[in-house]
């Protein structure tokens, strides 16, 4: 249920509502009014439109967040001032999970080449409709993980860079002609011999020893030079069956535990084998009946050479976000080192389309089993770099995207919010990243422990980057704010959100504060539940110390997580008098171009109840 911008016409012309926050310059407090600012992911809205979008779109779509009482857009910045990212301009991208999922992405490149610049665009709109506009920039969003397996064709015609299975097919050029300035993985982990190894056999581990229905006549093996259309292994094989302590903990993505550390688990192990295949999958011939094999994809399966030795590699389980219609070991291919290989994977779920209809209660829809589900895939090694982000530590790195906020200044915009979280850092092992040469000189150099001093060497130049960006945002006489991460900013950050940040980083976010780089804060809450903000001692902190500075504080808020509670929800922040606004995230959600330029609707029920209760 899609509610606020209903909402925001009632609270518009509802009484005023005020929150106060304490002057910078005596403490003393001060009444802010509460504003309400809605947030603009341009791309999403490019590749969902039935056509590109005109400066007329924008103009018409500033109008409306007026007419609903918005005061302030924030305007996601994406080389806006360059001709935006290398995007797979040609690709329709379809989601086999949701029927009515489609983006063409032809959209994207006639959108920025017909606009130019599209944040110059949208300021230049939302100054005539009387609204402030913020750019939204985001250092480490230097190319989202869209990545297309290697062997499809859209690899071929769309892919810029390589990873491990595919290739990245939107990021930024900056990031195509210089990818050795992306954050790097440490290399003293991963001897010669992991990558030529020949697997003899694999360990299949169940999470628990409960009896499981696999034998060896229903494994199968299947094997891909390329990450494309895999084809079954005429291979023999021995299965033997045992039940084992469990050498470690083992936790799925969200951070439950499936498996304590020594808890009897059932294991299957493949032996006989003789693979130097580059990519390797093991699934099942199950076409029904109910499945019973369930681990985590990181803890599934262990490839071993003839000594015995674990062979180090990266897997894929059939998870994505960008590319879905892509994924499938039969036809297309796989992604690999996606962030989401914790997420448990059923490794006797039916995957072919033949027998799609059966085992509705499995995690996907079996509708959709066609090769998305019922496996699990290896190849060799670990991703050198993370998919698109870019170390901090690099100067040329800090100098570029200075270049993209001096960019951004001058469209004329009324602030930059800043963010560190994004889609470009994805991978199934943050911890393994932040190993750039330039970072371990630094980090050698200082007495003590070196992960920790790592993280201390690239937080110190990350906030170099915020002081510069701090002068010349100061100089131009406009606003700085940064996104302040309610989940991540603390020592047990939320297992799900650990892919959207770099690891191995401190970002000193009362620094900031304390030396005055900030002129207010967002908070952004998303694995952790709306209520963190009253009572998380993180949030609460967070939130204290952004008041004893005098910061105006405003709450960032996914819509859609979850739509219904939304109008309660803004009830409460606007009743808070700590905070200062309401941001809605993002309003894509509930935006619909037409089918001529101009034409721009933003749906949403009637809720004249909320906006009148206490």
């Amino acid at each position: 249920m899609k509610t606020p911008f209903r909402l925001l016409a009632l609270l518009a012309t509802a009484a005023p509502w005020t929150a106060h926050g304490l002057s910078a310059s005596t403490g003393s407090a001060a009444p802010r009014p509460f504003q309400l600012e809605a947030l603009v992911d341009f791309p999403d809205d490019v590749v969902a439109a039935p056509r590109p979008i005109t400066a007329a779109d924008i103009d018409t779509m500033m109008a409306r967040l007026v007419s609903l009482g918005v005061k302030r857009v924030t305007w996601a910045y994406y080389a806006d001032a360059r001709g935006g990212y290398l995007n797979p301009a040609g690709y329709t991208e379809t989601n086999p999970y949701q029927s009515a999922f489609r983006s063409e992405w032809s959209n994207y490149g006639s959108t920025y080449r017909q606009l130019g610049n599209p944040l110059k665009v949208a300021v230049e709109a939302g100054h005539r409709h009387g609204l402030e506009v913020y750019a939204y920039y985001k250092p480490y969003e230097t190319g989202p993980g869209m990545i297309f397996p290697t062997g499809t064709a859209e690899a071929a015609q769309w892919g810029w860079l390589d990873c491990l299975g595919g290739r990245l097919a939107w990021i930024d050029p900056f990031v195509r002609d210089h990818p050795e300035l992306r954050i790097k993985r440490r290399t003293d982990d991963l001897p010669a011999w992991t990558q030529t190894a020949t697997v003899r056999s694999i360990r299949l581990a169940k999470h628990d020893d409960a009896p499981t229905r696999l034998t060896a006549g229903h494994l199968q093996v299947w094997t891909s030079p390329n990450n494309h259309q895999y084809q079954r292994k005429d291979v023999k094989f021995t299965v033997t069956e045992t039940v084992e302590p469990a050498p470690r903990e083992v936790r799925d993505q969200q951070g439950k535990v499936l498996t304590k550390a020594g808890a009897p688990v059932r294991v299957l192990t493949l032996s006989g084998l003789a693979l130097d295949d580059r990519f390797i999958l093991v699934t099942t011939d199950f076409t029904g009946g109910k499945p019973d094999f369930v681990n985590s994809g990181l803890a599934l399966m262990t490839m071993l050479d003839g000594e015995g030795r674990e062979i180090p590699g990266t897997f894929a389980s059939g998870g994505v976000i960008w590319g879905a219609n892509l994924v499938d070991f039969r036809t297309k291919g796989l992604v690999f080192d996606y962030g989401w290989g914790a997420a448990p994977v059923v490794l006797d779920a039916p995957n072919d389309r033949e027998h799609a209809s059966v085992g509705a209660d499995l995690p996907m829809a079996a509708a959709d089993a066609n090769g998305r589900q019922g496996f699990i895939a290896f190849t060799r090694g670990r991703n050198a770099y993370l998919p698109a982000a870019l170390c901090e530590t690099e100067p040329a790195v800090r100098e570029f995207w200075l270049h993209n906020v001096d960019d951004i200044l001058a469209t004329g915009v009324d602030g930059i919010d800043l963010r560190d979280e994004g889609h470009s850092t994805h991978t199934d092992h943050p911890e393994d990243y932040g190993y750039n040469d330039v970072v371990l000189r630094q980090a050698q150099a200082r007495p003590g422990d070196l992960r920790a001093n790592i993280a201390a060497v690239r937080g110190d130049a990350y906030t170099a980057f915020v002081r510069a960006c701090r002068e010349r945002v100061k100089h131009a006489g406009k606003v700085l704010r940064y996104n302040l991460q309610i989940d991540f900013y603390r020592p047990d950050p939320p297992a799900s959100r650990r892919l959207a940040y770099p690891a191995n980083l401190d970002f000193q976010w009362r620094r900031w504060i304390d030396e005055g780089l900030i002129d207010g804060a967002v908070l952004r809450c998303f694995a952790l539940p709306f209520s963190a903000l009253w009572d998380d001692p993180v949030a609460v902190g967070m939130i204290a110390h952004c008041r004893d500075h005098g910061l105006p504080v405003v709450v960032n808020r996914y819509v859609t997580v979850p739509g219904e509670k939304l109008p309660d929800e803004l009830r409460r922040v606007r009743a808070d008098a700590r905070f200062a606004g309401f941001v809605f995230y993002e309003t894509g959600d509930y935006l619909k171009f037409g089918p001529r330029s101009g034409e721009c609707t933003i749906s949403y029920p009637p809720v004249e109840a909320a906006a009148h209760a206490p």
